[in-house]
């Protein structure tokens, strides 16, 4: 017997027993996450031993957190901002320590929507999978504790990912360990040869050049690299805000001694409370999805101008 609890209109929500079964419902915005989106899903999380999730329309599972949402809080009401992020931290963690259960990421996978997922004991990703966690092109870091996934990617490639933010398909994301397995229309497991992906083809001068401990460093060591590809990615990382860039390298680095996603998502809860004080997002958003200028004029000019003090401070936010 199915109890259906009372809907969101932007949530399906079904529970059967103690299994959850949940589907966004959103797929004009990607369905990207609202507040009121992740407070359904963090009530209705306890109490389950099992979770399916999913998401509808044809773009894609889910594009991140509603950051327009986030954006106008921010500038409005900055603990409520705050507070907006501990929500999504809290629906991550309650479905981390849940594991037991089966994700369908399809499409747009980006984000937030990576936070409800990763720790899932099956993430299955059609074909047509666009994975990302593109947050330094809007002034944030990667956040949602996929900085956890990132750091145990092989040969450094989840450094790669977080400071660029760039996109990845299906089989990319299974050789990084983000993915379990791709699937057909009907769920059944395809042939897909992870070593025959671009980030698998690019393993060797990703793991050479992003071996750095500074982002100055890296993005010198790409730029010098023969392969086209690795000069592109220091032009990509270029137009991101460089202070997140620093922030995300420095976040994965930590992430790849921490003891498990609980500990990098309390560090996500810190890096939080410093970005909805001070930092690119408010503008990021501005330039990429309010007025679509796509011309960010970021705090710092470079890397180079961000200080070793000012990423430090970033997580020492009280």
């Amino acid at each position: 017997m199915q109890d259906q609890p009372e809907q969101n209109s932007d949530l399906e929500i079904v529970r059967s027993g103690e299994e959850l079964q949940i589907r966004l419902q959103r797929p004009r915005a990607i369905n990207s996450l609202t507040g009121a989106m992740l407070g359904d899903i963090g009530r209705a999380v306890p109490g389950s031993t099992r979770l399916d999730i999913s998401g509808a329309g044809e773009k894609g599972f889910c594009s991140g957190a509603d950051i327009r949402e986030l954006r106008s809080l921010a500038l409005s009401d900055v603990e409520a901002a705050t507070g907006w992020l501990e929500t999504e931290y809290d629906v991550d963690l309650a479905i981390a320590r849940l594991g037991h259960g089966v994700a369908h990421l399809h499409g747009v996978s980006m984000g937030g929507g990576l936070g409800l997922t990763l720790r899932l004991e099956r993430v299955e990703a059609a074909r047509d999978l666009v994975l990302a966690m593109p947050e330094t092109g809007i002034g944030l870091w990667p956040d949602v504790g996929a900085c956890w996934e990132l750091s145990r990617a092989p040969r450094l490639a989840g450094r790669h990912l977080a400071m660029t933010g760039m996109s990845i398909d299906a089989a990319s994301a299974l050789w990084a360990g983000l993915v379990d397995v791709v699937v057909d229309e009907e769920g059944s497991p395809l042939d897909v040869d992870p070593l025959e992906s671009e980030l698998a083809a690019d393993a060797g001068w990703i793991q050479e050049c992003y071996r750095f401990n500074d982002p100055v460093s890296i993005l010198e060591a790409l730029a010098s690299r023969p392969e086209p590809e690795a000069r592109a990615a220091a032009d990509l990382i270029s137009t991101r805000s460089p202070l997140s860039v620093a922030v995300a390298l420095e976040a994965v680095q930590r992430a790849e001694q921490a003891s498990g996603v609980e500990e990098v998502l309390a560090t996500d809860r810190v890096l939080g409370r410093s970005f909805m004080r001070a930092s690119d997002f408010c503008e990021g958003v501005r330039a990429q999805l309010v007025d679509k200028d796509h011309d960010p004029r970021w705090s710092h000019a470079s890397v180079a101008d961000v200080s070793r003090a000012e990423v430090e401070a970033m997580f020492d936010a009280q």
